[in-house]
């Protein structure tokens, strides 16, 4: 268990920081910084990593039931249209404010869903009680966090103009990317048989899961990258894309997709190691010490900076509720 914790760990750290390639592109829009992280982790590491750990995919595929690959590919698609509102959502809010907020949903969701779906109606007896105590206090936090926010653009606009509105469709794009966010987790849930198979054909415990992230990942990068491009065609900007001198992006593109797809490749190993509960005991922990160094890094970017001082509090205090969410919202899961 120890070895699956530490794993989930280090894929806990590159999911909060693999944003910060995004401060090194120039000249780029946001769609040309997310076309190019979503092709490289969504579509060629994922592609690579899956054909490396998976023996036969063809033969994997074929033996699962089409009604199951079916409702991967819509939780993919899904699950993609989050990832584009996440990366509007860091654009509108910042790190620090977006982050928690968008991986708070998240964590309670993704653990929340999956325990749902294994005990029913029991899972509000007992300890299980937990689960609904942790996502009240998550909700909880994710107020704290956004009053807070409203109170630095508050702020903000005494002293420069900022829009209001656009703060305001920041909330309700991370709230709608928070949900969506946590398919993966379900997915996982609902993948027995597309695990068991990749099993069966001899794919080890540690790398079963990888199956689950080709189907999600692979259309989700659907979503994402026709998004992505219809802005390009929209806003006349397609041949910045290409450019000669914006290769190095394309370097941090590359950076940026690497760091995120090992971030889920990492976690599903890390909870084969830690057991049955793997994925109600990981998800929690990878996604608030996410939030920690998602947070941290913001925080050390200077986006607070210049925010009152009851705003930080707030924000700390909104920050300390979500963790304790995700802290307590899997002790339910151990009766």
């Amino acid at each position: 268990m120890i070895t699956g914790i530490g794993l989930v760990i280090v894929a806990a750290i590159l999911q909060g920081t693999f944003l910060l390639p995004m401060a090194r592109m120039r000249d780029w829009k946001w769609e040309h910084i997310w076309f190019a992280f979503s092709l490289a982790g969504m579509i060629v590491f994922n592609w690579i990593l899956t054909f490396i750990s998976l023996p036969r995919p063809a033969l994997l595929y074929a033996a699962v039931p089409w009604r199951e690959l079916a409702i991967l590919a819509g939780f993919g698609l899904a699950w993609g249209c989050g990832a584009v509102l996440f990366g509007l959502g860091m654009d509108m809010l910042g790190l620090t404010l977006g982050y928690p907020l968008i991986m708070g949903l998240n964590a309670s969701m993704g653990t929340f869903v999956p325990l749902l779906w294994l005990y029913g109606g029991s899972m509000f007896a007992g300890r299980r009680l937990l689960i609904s105590v942790g996502t009240l206090v998550a909700i909880a936090g994710f107020s704290a966090c956004s009053v807070a926010g409203a109170r630095r653009e508050a702020a903000a606009h005494r002293t420069r103009t900022v829009s209001h509105s656009r703060f305001v469709s920041g909330l309700i794009v991370a709230i709608a990317s928070g949900f969506l966010s946590c398919l993966p987790n379900i997915g996982l849930t609902f993948g027995t048989n597309t695990l068991r198979a990749a099993q069966n054909l001899g794919a080890s415990a540690a790398f079963a899961s990888n199956a689950v992230w080709f189907i999600f990942f692979s259309f989700g990068a659907v979503v994402n990258l026709a998004y992505c491009f219809w802005l390009m065609i929209r806003n006349r900007n397609v041949r910045a894309l290409f450019a000669p001198q914006h290769a190095v992006n394309w370097c941090w593109g590359l950076a940026m997709g690497a760091m995120w797809i090992g971030s889920f490749y990492l976690y599903g190993i890390g909870t084969s190691h830690i057991g049955p509960a793997g994925g109600t005991i990981g998800w929690p922990i990878l996604i608030a010490l996410s939030i920690g160094a998602g947070v941290l890094c913001g925080l050390g970017n200077g986006e607070w900076r210049e925010a009152p001082a009851n705003a930080k509090t707030l924000l700390w205090a909104g920050l300390a509720l979500i963790l304790l969410a995700v802290l307590i919202i899997p002790l339910g899961a151990g009766s």
